[in-house]
């Protein structure tokens, strides 16, 4: 590493801190060097009581990075000034080197300018393996950045392994009938970890580490609120659940107004995911979200195992054009019919 005076450096006695690195870098450390035996975490955070504070599931997963790798932890956060009062507990569960993305404009979760900051500090750092929880911003944040680096993601794992420098990522499959290993020739290896999964959390207080401070850009132009698109719909009563027997798109909007005019929120199958009609935060069954509401409402869902896996409703509602779908067998009520028309009627009937 070249070394070149940077009296702006307060952590140097010598002055001597090549590339004019931020207060609080340490010398020895080059952010260049080789770090492909490390790990980044996206370290997510709520309001609680007026205050910042971690997300629940953040800690678990420090915890097992930590566990299964002897390379450095690095993590990132987005907040505002506020965020420096996080520090202390952060470097308490390994990380060696957080990055604190600020900008004067921050207001909250923004997909596309997280996504986009989120992937030049990874390939800024070159971590062998990057870790999100999968809630609702984790489940979305991380294909989007996935996608920018053009690796690979595996979701909603409950156990990690590493081997080398690859990541084993363990995860139900099959419904919950077999538990696979799964690994990715990309790198960095991207996973998303199940909430709770890993609930023995080590607190080292008085712990070190370094702080770099630094600034993200937000495209206000292209950037829009996805608070909507966020709601847990693990919290609805009623659920309308859209699958691929809806076949137009503005079937969606009408969903969504019966949704907005009977107190429930919309779901759907992987395959409208897939579509891109909505986000995954929507998606129920196995890769997805398990919900209970008390009334499961299902447009054109055939019923396969992996979707079933997610649903333990009070009460299931079909509607679909096959009256031998495999979730007719497990409906209380069964509604042979176009998946379209039967949204757009009973929307017009409630605006009526």
């Amino acid at each position: 590493m070249s070394e070149n005076s940077c009296s702006s450096c307060q952590s140097c006695s010598d002055g001597n801190c090549g590339d004019r690195l931020p207060p609080g870098m340490l010398c020895q450390y080059n952010l260049n060097q080789e770090t492909s035996d490390g790990i980044m975490v996206f370290i997510e955070l709520i309001e609680s009581e007026g205050a910042l504070r971690l997300h629940p599931s953040v800690p678990g997963i420090l915890t097992k990075a930590r566990e299964i790798s002897d390379g450095r932890l690095f993590g990132i956060i987005f907040a505002k000034v506020d965020g420096k009062d996080l520090y202390d507990e952060i470097f308490s569960y390994g990380v060696d080197t957080l990055y604190h993305m600020r900008n004067p404009k921050h207001h909250g979760y923004s997909p596309r300018s997280y996504s986009r900051s989120f992937s030049e500090v990874i390939k800024r750092v070159g971590p062998s393996a990057v870790l999100l929880p999968a809630t609702p911003i984790g489940r979305e944040l991380a294909p989007l950045t996935a996608a920018l680096l053009e690796t690979g993601l595996t979701a909603d794992c409950t156990d990690l392994k590493i081997e080398g420098c690859r990541l084993h990522m363990i995860r139900p499959a099959l419904g919950g009938n077999i538990i696979a290993s799964i690994v990715s020739d990309s790198y960095p290896n991207m996973a998303t970890v199940r909430p709770g999964a890993f609930s023995d959390v080590k607190k080292e207080t008085g712990r070190k580490g370094t702080a770099i401070s630094h600034p993200y850009t937000i495209d206000e132009e292209t950037e829009k609120s996805t608070s909507d698109d966020i709601l847990d719909i693990t919290e609805s009563r009623i659920l309308i659940s859209i699958g691929n027997g809806v076949r137009k798109p503005s079937s969606v909007d009408y969903a969504f107004k019966i949704a907005e005019s009977i107190g429930a929120n919309v779901s759907c199958s992987r395959t409208v995911v897939d579509k891109g009609w909505l986000p995954q935060t929507r998606q129920v069954g196995q890769s997805g979200k398990m919900v209970s509401p008390d009334i499961y409402i299902a447009f054109g869902i055939s019923g396969s195992v992996q979707h079933m896996a997610g649903v333990k409703a009070k009460k299931i509602i079909t509607v679909n054009k096959d009256r031998n779908a495999p979730i007719a067998s497990l409906s209380d009520t069964v509604i042979v019919g176009d998946c379209d028309q039967i949204l757009r009627k009973w929307a017009d009937s409630l605006q009526n």
